[in-house]
């Protein structure tokens, strides 16, 4: 019987026994692994910017929505506007009508009028809590 020993191959990239380093990891292994290891980096950018793409053509918020959302800011702001205009308008007149009510010419039948009734004549005619 006539028996014949042959090596036997495994699919894996090690180093063959006949070789000096015995079943070593090849440098095939390491270039396999670099080339799936690039693969899997540029597949992932790839579906990162893709994904990236979509989100920036497919809008969160359709157009007819953020134009209805721009018209209502822009009419809250008129609102607010006119409403500090009528409060201003309304801090002037208030204004106006104290400096008309400072600058009112004195009263002398009224003697507590005027600030400076004390040397007047009419403070003359006062009573005094004696006879007159």
């Amino acid at each position: 019987m006539l028996s014949l020993v042959l090596p036997q191959a495994y699919k894996d990239y090690r180093e063959p026994p006949w070789s000096e380093n015995k079943y070593d990891i090849s440098k095939d292994f390491w270039a396999v692994l670099a080339a799936r290891l690039a693969f899997v980096i540029v597949f992932q950018n790839l579906v990162m910017f893709m994904s990236d793409f979509v989100d920036w053509v497919i809008p969160d918020i359709p157009k007819d929505i953020s134009q209805q959302i721009h018209k209502e800011k822009v009419l809250m702001v008129e609102l607010f506007m006119r409403e500090e205009q009528d409060k201003q308008q309304l801090l002037d007149t208030w204004m106006e009508k104290e400096r008309q009510k400072d600058e009112a010419p004195c009263n002398h039948h009224n003697p507590t009028a005027c600030p400076d009734s004390l040397g007047s004549p009419a403070s003359s005619h006062a009573y005094h809590g004696g006879v007159l």
